[in-house]
């Protein structure tokens, strides 16, 4: 198919109108052309291409009226407004919007709840506050819209560096959710490997995925921490109703770690009994606590992701490793995501309730990032982002690429703080002269010491 800038575009916005994202903000196709073309993604262009391209963007900028951004919503409208659409046309629009409305069903499915009863006293005490007043509601209308490929390519293909199967993973389980096919999932690796970027991504496309730092979780009762009850905090009956994706960062310090109050309490042992109700899809009941009012949650369309380094997990298999003492006897093995795996007998020996371990569906590993890894994302991810913020382009010199990947390799302090030394560099450039076209990023003795 010949590359076009214009469809390119307004698939981007369509996807993101049907995503349920109409007011997010698009850039100018000026600037994002620019960007992109600086970056080197048009490289492989042929004149004639380029030249298509420019033409396309030319024609699209309009629409913006000198502005650098515009919610995608807006954008789709206007161009609406100033399509002449012809006879022919109109009917292949009608036809295809009336092909889609004989194959979706607009009523939500039904409710697998014992009683009417139960979905009543639901949807009068969610975290919304809705009424039933009898009026269905509309269903999430990502079905059939995207493909797990799709979804792999548009949200994290590019912007995650390796991690193809944590990747694939991810995809599906949006892809199975929007099917209606509701999943529990573990992801484990070490800090900075990506396991929480892959889901922040993921979130600016799919707005019913909701981040929740599960360190700070716990059981009511326990003052001053983050309820499990908050999870759903500005939750819908709608929301509810059509499916949401909890993921739950951090979550092996509730689920493989103690915290125990003055009393003598666990309240983590507390809120694995609520993470056992949740990942089971029941109906949860929380009550009133400290001024906040009662309410129930169907958790029937909720799927759940934990996201974990598991550290304490692995000391404690690193402990069990070897064994015996004196000549002959097996040493010590230090145990990591290079040479283990963590299983489902390794996360009930850790502290996980068998019951949760028993309802996690997948146990997704992902391995640490090489200097190999650390360097695509310096040279991809982290310099585009530079760029985009400061509206210039930015050269780094190989041997301090070389120097800050291997050393966020080896010592572990990751992608933050490769962008930090950057961004310390660019700001010593940037101070007597802010406006330059470009910069030429270098750390002095970088290639001694890498």
């Amino acid at each position: 198919m010949t590359k076009n800038y214009a469809r390119d575009f307004w698939r981007r916005c369509l996807r993101l109108v049907c995503g349920g994202n109409a007011t997010t903000s698009v850039e100018n196709p000026a600037f994002d052309f620019t960007m992109r073309a600086r970056s080197g993604d048009y490289d492989d262009l042929t004149d004639e291409e380029y030249k298509s391209f420019l033409d396309d963007v030319e024609q699209i900028t309009p629409m913006w009226d000198g502005q650098p951004h515009r919610p995608a919503g807006e954008i789709l409208l206007d161009a609406l407004r100033r399509t002449a659409v012809s006879g022919s046309r109109m009917d292949n629009i009608v036809e295809l919007l009336a092909e889609s409305s004989a194959q979706s069903d607009y009523r939500p499915a039904q409710r697998q709840a014992d009683s009417d009863s139960i979905r009543k006293a639901h949807l009068q005490n969610a975290p919304g506050g809705a009424e039933d007043d009898g009026e269905d509601f509309e269903p999430d209308e990502l079905g059939g819209l995207w493909t797990p490929r799709e979804i792999y390519d548009t949200c994290i293909s590019d912007q995650i560096q390796g991690q193809e199967e944590a990747k694939k993973a991810a995809a599906m389980i949006v892809y199975n959710h929007v099917e209606g096919r509701r999943s529990n999932t573990i992801f484990c690796g070490p800090s900075g490997c990506g396991k929480s970027e892959i889901w922040r991504c993921m979130a600016k496309t799919f707005p019913f995925i909701r981040m929740i730092d599960a360190s700070r979780l716990s059981a009511d009762g326990w003052k001053g921490s983050v309820h499990v009850r908050d999870i759903f905090e500005g939750v819908s009956c709608e929301d509810l109703q059509n499916g949401i994706i909890v993921v739950l960062d951090e979550a092996d310090k509730i689920c493989c770690e103690t915290a125990v109050g003055s009393g003598g309490t666990n309240y983590n042992a507390l809120t694995q009994n609520s993470l056992l109700k949740m990942l089971d899809g029941d109906v949860i009941e929380f009550g009133r606590e400290d001024g906040k009012r009662a309410f129930s949650v169907d958790c029937s369309k909720v799927s759940f992701v934990l996201l974990g380094a598991f550290e304490t997990l692995l000391r404690g298999k690193s402990g069990k490793s070897g064994g015996g003492i004196g000549f002959g006897a097996a040493p010590r093995v230090e145990c990591d995501y290079t040479n283990t795996e963590i299983t489902y007998d390794d996360l009930i020996s850790a502290g996980m309730r068998r019951e949760i371990a028993g309802r996690i569906n997948r146990i997704v590993p992902l391995r640490p990032l090489n200097a190999a890894d650390y360097r695509a994302i310096l040279t991809g991810t982290v310099l585009k982002d530079l760029q985009a913020a400061i509206k210039s382009t930015i050269e780094i010199d190989d041997a301090t690429v070389d120097y800050l990947a291997e050393r966020a390799a080896s010592t572990g302090l990751g992608v933050r703080w490769m962008r930090s030394q950057v961004q310390n560099a660019l700001d010593d450039l940037m101070f007597d002269d802010p406006s330059r076209d470009g910069y030429a990023v270098n750390i002095p003795g970088a290639a001694e010491r890498s």
